[in-house]
């Protein structure tokens, strides 16, 4: 299994320094046996990251990344309905955008294929 390594949030870097727990690459091969958390704090970010990973499959987003990706003006061009909608969803606290799912058919329907707002789910997904 492969998280973004906590410490340095996937950027492989720590105050301009190679991340020590990763090497700098930004990610953790838990599988990999040659892989060691020598640090408690690292061990502890890391023991987060790997329930996060578990209990969060791929294609389902927490709802905070999915908010971020929302544009204000295109939110407020949809119907009170669709805002309720839209409200549902975050309130779940995961949102599943995988092809087909009920988050991914509504968000693509209410604010349209070429919208900001989907260019930035399609984005997120795809990260």
């Amino acid at each position: 299994m492969i998280v973004s390594c906590g410490p340095c949030k996937g950027t492989g870097l720590i105050l301009e320094q190679t991340c020590d727990l990763c090497g700098g690459d930004g990610k953790i091969n838990l599988t990999d046996p040659a892989f060691r958390c020598i640090k408690i704090g690292q061990l502890d970010l890391l023991r987060g990251q790997v329930w996060s990973a578990l209990l969060t499959p791929d294609g389902v987003f927490r709802s905070y990344l999915v908010l971020e990706c929302l544009d204000p003006t295109e939110y407020n061009a949809l119907t009170d309905a669709q805002k309720d909608g839209v409200k549902v969803f975050l309130m779940c606290g995961l949102v599943d955008l995988n092809d087909g799912k009920a988050g991914k058919v509504r968000f693509w329907n209410w604010f349209g294929a070429e919208s900001t707002t989907v260019a930035s789910l399609t984005a997120l997904i795809g990260e």
